[in-house]
Order: structure tokens, then C-alpha cells, then sequence
């Protein structure tokens, strides 16, 4: 894995934390079509909201060839 998730992968959420958010998904009344689980993916959501798809997808590509 790329060092420069590794941070992430440290702070991301626990288990916990995504089991109960798939637990609402998978037994709502009124289902969305997107789930967060953790303060880490909000976190990214907030820069890919910020950024065009293009300069998203290089920052992504970046990180992952570090």
C-alpha cells in the first residue's frame, strides 16, 4: 500500500464505526445512494466537493504513486 494512506489508514474508522453505518444502509426504510462512514471519508468528500473530477482523480493518483 502507498505510504502516503498509511496516515489515513491509522485514523480511519473502526470497524465499528462502518459496520453501523452499513447496518442503517441495508435496513433503511428510505435507502440513499451514498453512505459515510467516519470522519476520515468526510474528509476526502469535502476535497473532492472543493475540486474539479480532474484535479480529484490527480490528487487520488498522486497519493497512490508516492
Amino acid at each position: 500500500m502507498a505510504a502516503s494512506f498509511e496516515p489515513m489508514l491509522e485514523n480511519g474508522s473502526s470497524a465499528d464505526v462502518v459496520a453501523k453505518v452499513v447496518l442503517n444502509a441495508v435496513t433503511s426504510e428510505n435507502p440513499s445512494l451514498m453512505y459515510l462512514a467516519g470522519k476520515d471519508i468526510e474528509s476526502l468528500k469535502e476535497a473532492k466537493r472543493k475540486m474539479s473530477d480532474e484535479e480529484f482523480y490527480r490528487m487520488m493518483k498522486q497519493n497512490l504513486m508516492r
